[in-house]
């Protein structure tokens, strides 16, 4: 088995252009550099949807969905990665080659596909049980629920016993067969103890009414068991397998997804069997985690639903912490058209308790009166501090810090922070110095001199001094005292330098895998004079940076930079720890015409100035070292010939 080389696919993204791809499902309109459509992944209005030519990109500022023609077919037209790049071969007059595969390349593979055809047979024969079990079918009925719910969510039974998989698999016994199974969670495997000639394999689902968990191809990837009778524990999932991570799954957001932008909101539960309720009550737009706490991964996937996501959680502690797990993974991708709320339910009720006991239109009441998130934001900083001493008030400031920190510069975190600083008798300006939001540059303040003689005049003895006449450090013949220096702080680096680094290397990373050690180390101090987490995304770009590789020139021609270079830079950001950030960056680059020319020209420009920077910051320190009396001849050389340096700059 071959892969598809990367340099390939390179070049096919040169040769096609996304406006076409895109076009052919998009009705898009042409606005500036970049056009314009309504996005096909959430309903919408009004057309947030931009596809950029220059970069052969796209991206949605309302969901947040971008990409390469690549990613937008799997996503829209719901292709594999393999598929939708054949199509677009095809569509190019281009022939896929391969490059022959390692063992473990060809082992994952298998591995995959074995896996992904046992789940599927196992859901299968879960729902057949159900169907032969009139115990399961009455334990589901006494739930509210009904066939067709059954039917839509592939609700399924697992038999009582220790071997029922045998009937679909075969034997146990059979090592290729127990690997399989073993691997997919659908086995447990005992240690082998003395005196067993093997261990002891038996199903991980045993009498429970199983819930499986599809990917938003509708593929099974796990599954989720629920006790019927009394017993521990109640709700039991898959293991992490290569095929199900709890952190990347939303349980039913393959069956809620028509319902969720139909409703215009999706709904978040805490269990399966508060998803499947629901549905049945007259709320199909909710999903639910899956016995892991929000993750980031988690809410981007709705964002790319819906605009508004309510969390519903219970009023006990672990509800609280489970909402504030939920606002931090919220935080770093809110954008000011996104809405996002908690409701908290009385500790004695869950979503299905409470729309049996009050009923649908109590519930959608409470849906709409739920807290908003920056008062949950404001609850969250200020539990437990005492808002009228100054340390309650220091305490609340302390919490907040991070959170803002997290939060990209939109108007909402302008109005968060200026309403804590309301609460707690302060300025925004000064909150937004605590945090380190904005940095106002110190004023430089002149030296000032004094009983200084007048400048000789120009006809006087040149040998009088052996220094040039006015500088800082000279003592004038007849002049009783040394110049008196005020504390001079060092000059800063201008605070939009690190900003244009980082938006001129996301669009053209091979800049920044050509910078020397000397022009690395400049843009990291300006990005860490800006704010920690400048510097930690400028030292992760110039890392991605590095890994960019060039397309082979025909003919003996140099490697070059192709049209599909920022789509896939970007997809390589994507993987990234600090893709959110990322995010954050490609929206504000998205309607740059920048060209390359122009971009390099801008790189160079932010070094110049930097480098001057540094130049005036030492002279500083000498000037402070001569005011003190401490400087040595080498630093009035110094200072000299950082005085010609700048005169030429």
């Amino acid at each position: 088995m071959a892969l598809i080389p990367q340099s390939f696919i390179a070049d096919l993204l040169n040769r096609i252009d996304i406006v076409d791809v895109v076009g052919q499902h998009v009705k898009l309109k042409k606005a500036g550099a970049n056009y314009q459509g309504l996005c096909p992944f959430h309903q919408e209005k009004s057309p947030s949807f931009s596809v950029s030519p220059n970069k052969q990109f796209y991206h949605c500022f309302g969901c947040g969905a971008h990409g390469s023609a690549i990613s937008f077919l799997m996503e829209y037209a719901g292709l594999g990665y393999v598929d939708t790049i054949e199509e677009l071969a095809r569509s190019a007059g281009l022939t896929v080659p391969r490059e022959e595969r390692t063992a473990n390349d060809v082992a994952r593979h298998q591995q995959t596909m074995a896996l992904s055809e046992v789940m599927s047979a196992a859901a299968d024969w879960y729902r057949q049980q159900l169907k032969n079990t009139p115990r399961a079918v009455e334990y589901l009925k006494g739930r509210g629920l009904t066939g067709e719910i059954a039917k839509r969510y592939a609700l399924g039974y697992a038999p009582d016993g220790w071997q029922g998989l045998e009937a679909v698999f075969g034997s146990y016994s059979n090592d290729e067969v127990a690997k399989t199974l073993l691997e997919g969670g659908l086995l447990i495997q005992s240690e082998q103890s003395e005196g067993q000639q093997t261990a002891r394999r038996y199903d991980r689902f045993r009498d429970r009414i199983m819930f499986p968990i599809r990917n938003q191809k509708g593929q099974t990837i796990g599954f989720g068991g629920r006790i019927l009778d009394q017993g521990e524990p109640k709700y039991l999932n898959s293991p992490e397998t290569p095929l199900f991570s709890k952190g990347n799954t939303l349980y039913g957001l393959f069956e809620a997804r028509q319902a969720i932008r139909a409703q215009e909101y999706v709904l978040v539960c805490e269990g399966y069997m508060d998803v499947v309720a629901l549905a049945q009550l007259g709320f199909p737009n909710a999903v639910a985690t899956l016995g892991t706490a929000c993750t980031a991964n988690h809410v981007r996937m709705l964002l790319r639903q819906t605009d508004r996501i309510v969390f519903s959680f219970d009023g006990d502690s672990a509800g609280q912490r489970a909402a504030q797990r939920a606002l931090e993974a919220c935080l770093p991708l809110m954008s000011d058209d996104k809405e996002i709320r908690f409701l908290f339910l009385p500790t004695e009720h869950d979503p299905d308790s409470y729309v049996r006991t009050y009923g649908a239109p109590a519930f959608e009441k409470a849906i709409k009166e739920a807290m908003s998130l920056s008062s949950f934001f404001f609850k969250l900083v200020s539990e437990g501090h005492e808002l009228t001493t100054p340390e309650g008030r220091a305490q609340t400031h302390h919490a907040a810090k991070p959170l803002l920190l997290s939060m990209p510069p939109i108007a909402l975190r302008t109005q968060i922070l200026r309403e804590v600083a309301i609460r707690t008798n302060s300025t925004p300006t000064e909150l937004e110095s605590f945090c380190g939001l904005t940095v106002a540059p110190a004023p430089v303040q002149q030296a000032s001199y004094t009983n200084l003689a007048p400048r000789a005049p120009s006809n006087s003895n040149p040998t009088s001094g052996n220094r040039a006449p006015g500088a800082p450090w000279q003592n004038f013949k007849g002049s009783g005292k040394k110049p008196v220096m005020q504390n001079i702080p060092p000059p800063q680096a201008p605070m939009d330098l690190a900003e244009q680094m980082l938006r001129v290397l996301i669009q053209y990373p091979h800049l920044g895998k050509d910078l020397d050690e000397n022009k690395r180390g400049l843009a990291l101090q300006a990005s860490e004079q800006r704010s920690s987490k400048a510097y930690e995304l400028m030292k992760d770009l110039l890392a991605q940076c590095d890994l960019v590789e060039l397309i082979p020139g025909e003919n003996g021609k140099s490697p070059t930079v192709g049209a599909g270079a920022f789509a896939l830079f970007q997809e390589q950001l994507s993987r990234s720890e600090l893709a959110p950030l990322y995010e954050v960056l490609r929206k504000r680059v998205m309607g740059s015409d920048l060209d390359l020319e122009g971009a390099s020209a801008d790189l160079e420009g932010a070094f110049k100035k930097l480098e001057l920077t540094h130049l005036k910051q030492e002279m500083t320190e000498i000037t402070q070292k001569i005011s003190g009396g401490v400087a040595t001849d080498e630093d009035r050389a110094r200072y000299r010939e950082l005085g010609e340096r700048l005169k030429f700059s």
